[in-house]
């Protein structure tokens, strides 16, 4: 069997969708849109898929407008791409038929403003964002904001207004929360930015230097979760009290930076910020439920 067909060509597509990345991705919209419906209306599970596909669209674009430069990187030379899983053609139409899907399910099942949202996060992660890692080492602030919509689509999917301050503040929470995952990347896959001609701060700070931009960043994304509870965002005692020892857990796991330094520790660490926000989203779940 060649590599362009049969079951690997599928597995291969599926790797085009990042799987992990656009699951969460979807989850943190139906956080959203549970934070304003209270509990799951007959139209959330439209909504998670409809922003599942759009996710994996984009994702696919993604993996197509960096084919290139994946082959000159070691943690992105096998991806379905670089190793001739998957063509560009095949590629193409997979993205597009995610990505199209996913606004027709969104528009027909939710509304549009949502579907209009997804989009424009879309545009914004592939048209905005990709391009702009090529020119510029901060490109990661701008591209944050990709990371920030996905729990107001799920707002707006639910019937809530764009203009309230209890989902401006949980984009801003979502936003900050970013800009440590990619931090933590370019400690790992630094060199291999360099290599592939990214433009890399590692050019210009030390790993000690990026090591506590980390820890600064991971600290205001645990205090901002502090602040849910504090403006009443968060209204349950009990989520309350698990949410701050949790950010306080966070905050004390990555003090010791910047002394944190091997692959292995690194990658810990990127695990820790992983499932400090899986929690942070089941318990925000949980306290609009309970309300």
């Amino acid at each position: 069997m060649n590599k362009g067909s049969g079951k690997n060509l599928w597995l291969g597509l599926i790797r085009l969708t990042k799987p992990i990345i656009t699951l969460s991705v979807a989850f943190s919209a139906l956080t959203g849109f549970v934070l304003f419906s209270g509990f799951f209306s007959d139209n959330w599970l439209s909504m998670y898929l409809g922003v599942l596909l759009i996710a994996a669209g984009s994702s696919a674009i993604n993996h197509i407008q960096e084919a290139k430069t994946d082959c000159l990187m070691e943690r992105t030379r096998n991806r379905p791409l670089p190793s001739g899983q998957v063509n560009i053609l095949q590629a193409s139409i997979w993205a597009a038929a995610l990505s199209i899907g996913g606004a027709v399910l969104l528009w027909y099942q939710t509304n549009p403003q949502a579907t209009l949202l997804a989009v424009f996060t879309l545009f914004w992660y592939n048209i905005v964002y990709t391009p702009l890692k090529k020119v510029s080492p901060w490109a990661i602030i701008p591209g944050a904001v990709v990371g920030a919509i996905p729990p107001v689509i799920g707002w707006s999917a639910a019937g809530g207004a764009l203009t309230h301050p209890d989902i401006i503040f949980i984009a801003f929470f979502f936003f900050i929360g970013q800009i440590p995952h990619f931090w933590l990347i370019l400690l790992r896959y630094g060199k291999d930015y360099e290599e592939a001609g990214f433009p890399s701060i590692s050019r210009t700070f030390s790993p000690d230097q990026i090591s506590r931009l980390t820890f600064t960043w991971t600290a205001a994304t645990a205090m901002t979760a502090i602040l849910l509870s504090i403006f009443g965002i968060i209204n349950t005692d009990i989520v309350s009290a698990i949410v701050i020892i949790l950010s306080c857990a966070l905050i004390v796991s990555f003090y010791k930076w910047p002394g944190i330094k091997k692959p292995a520790q690194v990658n810990r660490a990127f695990y820790i910020m992983n499932l400090y926000f899986l929690l942070m989203m089941i318990l925000l779940i949980i306290d609009a439920i309970l309300k």
